[in-house]
């Protein structure tokens, strides 16, 4: 690996199917680029991705980016399997519920390792929370491979489930970012989290809306997040920086 985990503070979230985009992605200064083969690219485009994903990874590598694959849970079977590559360090997964998908996806992983020449074990899984289900179980989640080497608190799209709306879903906030921490904790996996405010988190958040999450997610006991933009990268390393 080209970086130390301890220095996983930004974790900047890249279309797979926007060449021009990706080709700079590693100028921005993120400790991580992750690939995105879920939500930002389109279903249409989703063939397309797969095909030149490995042919991403290497270019970014070859900047000296520490690369992840973020997978589509509907599809992360195919996903997995366009990405895995000697230049790939991991695979983030969204919204995991069942630790038994997580075994099969470890020795999915592993078979690839094995035909495509990579180390064995060395591809890593960070789990990204975003249902009831999967913060409920996370601790049985992030034992369930030896691979997991981060638990993150993702879009928590918990409405569907909890019945709650927005502000609601923002007031339980806290409670699924602790409750992700101390899993985190306990297991020895980097806890991956940003406590955003309503109406401004992701892609909307401003400098100094993205800097104050980071900060309260520092002082939280989290040591780095996700990054939706390029201009998120800077507020995010400031905010995780120890005062």
């Amino acid at each position: 690996m080209s970086q130390s985990k301890n220095s996983r503070r930004s974790w900047l979230i890249v279309p797979a199917d926007h060449d021009d985009v990706v080709a700079y992605a590693g100028s921005h200064g993120a400790d991580i680029v992750v690939l995105d083969l879920e939500y930002t690219v389109a279903p249409k485009n989703k063939d397309r991705a797969r095909v030149g994903v490995t042919g991403q990874i290497a270019k970014l590598t070859a900047t000296g980016a520490e690369v992840f694959v973020r997978v589509d849970r509907v599809t992360r079977w195919a996903d997995v399997r366009a990405a895995i590559s000697r230049d790939l360090t991991g695979i983030v997964l969204p919204s995991p519920d069942d630790a038994a998908d997580i075994v099969e996806l470890d020795a999915l992983i592993t078979t690839l390792e094995k035909e495509r020449g990579v180390e064995l074990g060395t591809t890593e899984i960070v789990l990204m929370f975003e249902s009831a289900k999967s913060f409920w179980s996370a601790d049985a989640l992030g034992r369930a491979s030896a691979r997991v080497s981060g638990l993150g608190v993702g879009r928590i799209d918990l409405s569907m489930t909890l019945g709650t709306v927005p502000q609601n879903e923002f007031r339980l906030y806290r409670f699924l970012m602790t409750r992700t921490l101390v899993a985190a904790r306990m297991l020895g996996k980097q806890p991956l989290g940003a406590f955003w405010r309503p109406g401004s988190r992701g892609g909307v958040a401003s400098v100094a809306d993205t800097m104050r999450a980071a900060r309260e997610a520092r002082l939280l006991g989290f040591s780095g997040c996700v990054c939706a933009v390029p201009e998120q990268v800077a507020p995010v390393h400031a905010g995780f920086v120890q005062s």
